[in-house]
């Protein structure tokens, strides 16, 4: 019998490209200029589309609002926060954010981000910007209450913002600087497909999980195959024009499991990519029983076509890319 991949573990939404900060490790230096901003923001009406389709497919997936740049600027992020809750109501959501759009008034839209149905918010508390202290202080004054708050990872276990929770659950979670963490899911970095540090081929031959567990739908509906190829190299297409149950199961996101159960991260951005994933022994069904085939010509040729042409993202090329 044909192979079917189970639904994504997790779904990741884009509500904002573009961030109120300019990381050194991260890949948005890959798709912008330090002098230039440019936020792109997932409208209300693509986030209908989104959740409504994810919704018609019966996928329970975790809905976790990152990707490529600060979600808490988006200035509908309450709306399309609210959007997902309403169709997706037996679904856990939860956001990553520097905190960037929350420090102005955070005792009030902190709360609101709950009360529209939010299960977590992990806040990245980068220590050369102070953002997340300043939000927490402002949290403590203010004697704002209806959440938990946990310090991640020195509280254990409990803090991990990627663990489901009860939909009752109401967690803010401060997340130490994955520049300083040493234990923890957010402890090691990555280069972003070679966006954010030079291709290191070190994971070469080692299974990636990504497109087995997750999707990534970006501020516009489209689709890459991994939230780390920030430029959206290898296009799979947009929910605008194709349900995403149907990209879930198109031939470039199988082509993409055939060539990573193998260890063979040598096709468009997966090439030089350092990305670590964890329990790849239970790929690529939930209980690692069944198998994949080695990659065909055929898949190779359709991935080949998936990275042709002009990338989701205009690149900004980096030192490294420069030197060629």
């Amino acid at each position: 019998m044909k192979y079917k991949q189970h639904p994504p573990f997790t779904i990741q939404v884009e509500l904002t490209e573009g961030c109120n900060l300019y990381c050194s490790f991260c890949g948005l230096r890959g798709i912008r200029d330090e002098t230039i901003k440019n936020f792109k923001f997932m409208t209300p009406k693509i986030a209908e589309t989104t959740a409504r389709q994810i919704a018609d497919a019966g996928w329970r997936s975790r809905i976790e609002f990152a990707m490529h740049g600060e979600p808490t600027m988006n200035p509908y992020m309450l709306d399309i926060v609210s959007t997902f809750r309403k169709h997706l109501p037996k679904n856990h959501i939860m956001m990553t954010s520097n905190g960037g759009g929350l420090l102005k008034d955070a005792s009030t839209k902190i709360p609101n981000l709950f009360k529209a149905g939010l299960n977590v918010l992990a806040l990245d508390n980068y220590d050369g910007v102070k953002i997340v202290d300043k939000i927490v202080e402002a949290l403590r004054r203010d004697n704002v209450e209806g959440f938990d708050m946990y310090d991640y990872p020195s509280c254990g276990p409990i803090g991990n913002p990627h663990i489901r929770r009860p939909l009752s659950a109401r967690v803010l979670i401060v997340v130490q600087d994955i520049r300083s963490a040493s234990k923890g899911t957010h402890a090691k970095l990555s280069n972003h497909c070679g966006a954010a540090a030079p291709p290191n081929n070190e994971q070469a031959g080692k299974r990636c999980a990504k497109p087995f567990r997750e999707l990534s739908v970006r501020y516009d509906g489209k689709i890459a195959g991994c939230c780390n190829d920030w430029r959206g190299v290898l296009k799979v297409g947009d929910v605008r024009e194709t349900n995403i149950e149907q990209l879930w199961h198109s031939d470039v996101m199988y082509a993409m499991r055939r060539k990573l159960f193998h260890g063979q991260r040598d096709f468009g951005a997966c090439k030089g990519c350092d990305h670590t994933t964890f329990r790849n022994g239970l790929l690529p069904d939930n209980s690692g029983s069944a198998k994949l085939p080695k990659a065909s010509a055929a898949d190779v040729e359709v991935l080949e076509k998936a990275c042709k042409g002009k990338s989701y993202a205009v690149p900004v090329w980096r030192d490294w890319e420069r030197k060629k």
